[in-house]
């Protein structure tokens, strides 16, 4: 990892991702890239032009203090910018033009997370690039965070397994360990007959086939992960997917869940309410999304 873009917009919420890209810039070479989006107005006399003025005064202000603040705590590479934009064209512009490897943000906003996720930057952002994005619900600034071990969600499509690049450029220089995770679904197929007095066998027949492909499935993608020296480990679950995965993020006491945002029906359909929202609302450890490419029904 080369680059890490930082957005941020003043609030000590928007620095609660400072942290984790703290401990992955220890990495040697890994730049942090400060920026502060300045939203241009349109001047309509004197006192437009000095409020836009103090503004972006302001706003450079606080961006360099943070950068200081970096480096007084060890990175040596951290730069800033201020770009006059709405908040998504500018992080999406930035990611673009600097090559980032990877955009880390706080998920808040004035409306809260749920408004942050439906709908507006954070949202914006996975939508738009193809860097990875870390999520982190943001709560108080500069906590101590350490990355040890990553809960990767598969569901069994080459889409899923997206993210599983990224994890072992994560995983590679810290020594993280690995956890493969698939949720199954426990409700009936639709092409059971309800009428059948076997229909509670079936079922329990049916579930125990979906633990048995997971598993096999799980262990397919971990063989050549383990190959390159990494330490990996597959679990199955049943039950609702977004709260399993943030449920059994607790329980292992991962410290990351990495997923890729895909679906039949787009991306839109997995973000807006679907499983990266309920992973994003459930989960206490941040969650790194990859958008996957759309996956036509």
């Amino acid at each position: 990892m080369k680059r890490i873009l930082v957005p941020l917009d003043g609030s000590l919420l928007s620095e609660s991702v400072l942290p984790v890209a703290e401990e992955w810039a220890k990495e040697d070479g890994t730049e942090v890239i400060l920026l502060r989006a300045v939203e241009a107005h349109h001047v309509r006399g004197p006192d437009d032009a000095r409020a836009q003025i103090r503004s972006v005064d302001e706003g450079e202000a606080y961006v360099r203090g943070v950068a200081d603040r970096l480096e007084r705590r060890g990175i040596q590479q951290v730069r800033w910018a201020i770009w006059y934009s709405e908040p998504v064209w500018a992080i999406t512009e930035a990611a673009g033009v600097n090559a980032v490897d990877l955009i880390a943000m706080a998920t808040h906003g004035r409306g809260g997370l749920g408004r942050l996720v439906l709908g507006s930057v954070a949202a914006g952002v996975v939508r738009s690039v193809q860097a990875p994005v870390l999520l982190i619900r943001g709560q108080s600034a500069w906590k101590p965070w350490a990355a040890g071990k990553v809960l990767v969600p598969l569901d069994g499509s080459e889409a899923s397994e997206a993210v599983l690049p990224v994890v072992e450029r994560l995983a590679v220089p810290r020594g993280l360990s690995i956890v493969l995770v698939q949720v199954i679904d426990p409700r009936p197929s639709a092409d059971l007959d309800d009428s059948s007095v076997r229909l509670g066998e079936r079922m329990v027949e049916l579930a125990t086939l979906r633990r048995q492909e997971a598993e096999r499935y799980l262990v397919k993608v971990a063989e050549p992960m383990k190959e390159k020296g990494l330490r990996v480990e597959c679990e199955v679950h049943q039950g609702s997917p977004a709260e399993t995965i943030a449920a059994f993020a607790a329980h292992a006491r991962a410290d990351l869940i990495a997923m890729t945002t895909h679906a039949r029906g787009g991306l839109e359909r997995l973000f807006f309410g679907s499983v990266a929202e309920g992973v994003l609302r459930h989960a206490s450890v941040p969650v790194l999304l990859l958008k996957a490419g759309r996956i036509e029904p």
